[in-house]
């Protein structure tokens, strides 16, 4: 009797529960054709979630919370077991404690003193242990299109390149480059050393200038801890198409030099994807050799104008051609030869340049 009686109950909770939702069905219908379709059947699920999470939703997350702590509780025991068998078995010296001077096991909230829990946790909802963020991978840094950043070649010897790199401000605005020059006298090395010098935090583009073979570049690249690496505009169309597919595959910045490229809208234009930034470049030998021979500022605004993304511009050294890259809607500004020989201004040079790179 008792069953049968609960069963109407349930029956008539449910019809009761259909009956309340058909006002919000006929709001979510209406929104769905007045407005968006989408929206109503997100209107809808809300709705549904409003009235039904507590006898339905919540208790089916307290459930997996649940599950989760007593897989956490047996590994704990595992661990122990396995712990307490291999020092009987070889004695003090384990390969077990070596492991635990270098990452000791963290105790998880479920097995604290009872004062402690009761203190600690909220009746009736468990607790998911710390221990688990623990293994969260770090995230690398990436280029903001609402920011403005200071990238430094870095051309010279490799061990120019590290005083430099230790003497430089910390910021997040700041771009290191491996230049070219330096890249093929010390291979990816050079991206392993500074990296080692700089930490993760400080955004890395490898000037590579990829001319072919561009996924094993890439590979390369980032393998060694490059954040975005370069390949060359006057490059065949196949090889920058695949440049970008592997940055893509290898989750860092795809930047196309367009140094002598005469319209770089024409090379964008024959892309299937589009690089993370292009480069207006300038290069050494036309400023030292042809003077008269200006950075193509007016590129900038013609690739913004057509194309969402960055620009970065190359050629220009001091403060003044910094400005000028700017006042044009750069998004980079690279420079190199005031940083070419690190001394005691250099973190005073580059706060400098930061400073008008706003």
């Amino acid at each position: 009797m008792n069953l049968e009686k609960q069963k109407k109950s349930n029956e008539k909770n449910f019809q009761q529960m259909i009956s309340s939702l058909f006002p919000f069905v006929f709001v979510a219908v209406f929104m769905a054709f007045k407005f968006n379709i989408i929206l109503g059947f997100i209107i809808l699920f809300f709705i549904i979630i409003l009235i039904k999470g507590k006898k339905a939703f919540i208790p089916a997350i307290k459930e997996i919370i649940r599950q989760a702590n007593e897989e956490q509780k047996r590994a704990q025991t595992n661990y122990q077991n396995n712990k307490t068998s291999s020092k009987n078995i070889r004695g003090t010296f384990s390969i077990d404690s070596e492991i635990d001077e270098i990452n000791p096991p963290t105790t998880s909230l479920n097995n604290q003193n009872p004062e402690t829990k009761s203190e600690s946790e909220t009746p009736g909802i468990s607790i998911i242990p710390f221990t688990a963020l623990s293994f969260m991978p770090s995230v690398a840094p990436r280029l903001e299109k609402r920011k403005r950043y200071l990238q430094i070649a870095l051309n010279g010897k490799m061990s120019e390149a590290e005083s430099i790199a230790r003497n430089l401000p910390t910021s997040d605005r700041i771009i290191v480059e491996v230049g070219t020059p330096l890249l093929k006298a010390r291979g990816i090395n050079a991206i392993e050393r500074l990296r080692a010098i700089i930490g993760e935090n400080t955004y890395i583009v490898a000037d590579n200038k990829c001319a072919d073979l561009a996924d094993r570049e890439v590979a390369m690249m980032a393998k060694a801890g490059a954040n975005g690496a370069t390949c060359l505009g006057v490059a065949p169309i196949e090889t920058i198409n695949s440049f970008i597919a592997e940055c893509q595959k290898q989750n860092i910045d795809a930047m196309i030099d367009m140094m002598n490229v005469e319209n770089p809208l024409m090379v964008l234009q024959k892309l299937k994807t589009m690089p993370k930034v292009v480069i207006v470049h300038r290069g050494v030998d036309e400023s030292e050799i042809s003077k008269e021979k200006q950075i193509p500022y007016y590129q900038i605004k013609q690739i913004k104008g057509n194309y969402n993304i960055m620009v970065a511009v190359a050629g220009g050294d001091t403060i003044k051609e910094a400005q000028s890259a700017l006042f044009n809607d750069a998004d980079i500004v690279i420079t190199w030869k005031d940083f070419y020989q690190s001394n005691q201004k250099t973190a005073q040079l580059a706060e400098s340049f930061l400073s008008e790179v706003k």
